[in-house]
């Protein structure tokens, strides 16, 4: 009988229906709003331009990235580097973005007394400078998956290294 009496009470709020009713319990709206009226103007398309478009990939391949900081390596990130080498210029940098959110976590012109030292079987260091603002070289080690992976990234860098100094490059 109890049921009945809150029954009648919530047909009494809501006019004699419960399911009829455009209102919940709760007092929120439950009518659909159209998806496309939100006040707001629709959202234009904006290119986005990421300095590569006049570059051609010499290297490209899946890699860790890390960086010697106070005494130990700290990983920087996982992703795609390149290498990379201007269409009108010839120079070439090494261009690291960060996978899932596209990051940039390495960008650093390759000179010519830029030394690649091997680790361990997969992995690679050099000293660059890197367009983070620090002054001085930081040191880098990138791991990829496999020796032959790193084999390439050696040729393609050595290739490409260019006729300016470390100097000229801080210009």
């Amino acid at each position: 009988m109890t049921t009945c009496s809150i029954d009648f009470k919530l047909r009494d709020r809501f006019d004699g229906s419960i399911n009829n009713s455009p209102s919940s319990l709760f007092g929120a709206s439950i009518i659909k709003k159209n998806e496309g009226s939100s006040g707001f103007p629709p959202k234009q398309e904006v290119s986005v331009e990421t300095g590569e478009e006049n570059e051609k990939v010499a290297f490209s391949a899946d890699s860790i990235m890390f960086e010697f900081l106070d005494g130990g390596w700290r990983e920087r990130g996982k992703g795609e580097v390149k290498v990379n080498v201007s269409s009108n210029g010839g120079k070439a940098r090494l261009v690291m973005r960060a996978k899932g959110n596209y990051r940039l976590i390495l960008n650093a012109s390759l000179y010519p007394e830029m030394k690649l030292v091997s680790m361990d079987k997969k992995g690679i260091t050099f000293a660059c400078v890197n367009s983070e603002g620090r002054d001085g070289l930081s040191t880098f080690a990138l791991k990829f998956k496999d020796p032959t992976i790193l084999e390439e990234f050696r040729v393609a860098v050595d290739k490409h290294k260019g006729s300016k100094t470390l100097k000229q490059l801080r210009l």
